[in-house]
């Protein structure tokens, strides 16, 4: 499996990590091997060129987020130059907002049953997800929190991104999620009335990627457990 490149991204690519931040390297790879490994504070991802080259072309938000801000570690053959040039936005994101908001309100229902940590950082993807993707579409892509944080009007969200790393209580935190949700997204019948598995089966229809590794990650976890 060679590699070709290897990109930071992330809060030490911007040169602002708190603490408790990760460090996040993309891992460029020329087979068809894509995986995401974290232990402790390190993440990586391995990603082959041409689904990297075809998310940019389709104005992908992650692949927005490393043309934007990544910086070449190793990249001899100029990977990272290849994919600012191919990236291209998409007129809207409106799927990237259904798919956290649906998710957003699956965790605000559902999500005491899930470990107090993981459902602080889903809710915090939730959020950054729909912030993120509106200001994509106004041509002006935030990433880091601490901005996403200043260029909210959302009171709600920006308590909880700037205190990110604090431990919150889970049911307040639940409850700060379906205030943000109830005030940045459109009412909708479904996520008041269905029940989880209603949920579940709309995360498989949209391919709600994020929403499905996290249960499949906690049903890890309660298995291992027991």
């Amino acid at each position: 499996m060679p590699i070709a490149a290897v990109l930071l991204f992330g809060s030490l690519a911007r040169a602002d990590p708190s603490e408790g931040s990760d460090t996040d390297l993309l891992m460029i790879n020329t087979d068809d091997q894509t995986s995401h490994v974290t232990t402790g504070h390190l993440s990586m991802f391995l990603y082959p060129w041409h689904r990297l080259k075809l998310d940019a072309q389709d104005g992908d938000l992650f692949v927005c987020h490393l043309v934007r801000e990544a910086k070449a570690i190793f990249d001899p053959a100029g990977y990272l130059p290849k994919l600012q040039e191919a990236f291209h936005f998409r007129s809207d994101y409106q799927r990237e907002v259904t798919r956290a908001t649906d998710f957003g309100w699956f965790l605000a229902r559902f999500g005491g049953e899930l470990n107090s940590a993981l459902q602080a950082k889903r809710t915090l993807w939730c959020i950054r997800t729909i912030l993120i993707a509106r200001s994509a579409e106004l041509r002006d892509p935030i990433f880091a929190p601490h901005l996403l944080a200043e260029r909210t009007k959302s009171g709600v969200a920006r308590e909880l991104l700037t205190r990110r790393h604090d431990r919150w209580d889970d049911a307040i935190l639940r409850h700060n999620l379906r205030l943000f949700l109830e005030e940045e997204t459109k009412p909708d019948t479904f996520y008041e009335l269905a029940n989880r598995t209603s949920f579940v089966e709309r995360f498989k229809q949209t391919t709600n990627e994020v929403a499905l590794q996290t249960l499949r990650q906690e049903d890890r976890s309660r298995a291992g457990y027991m």
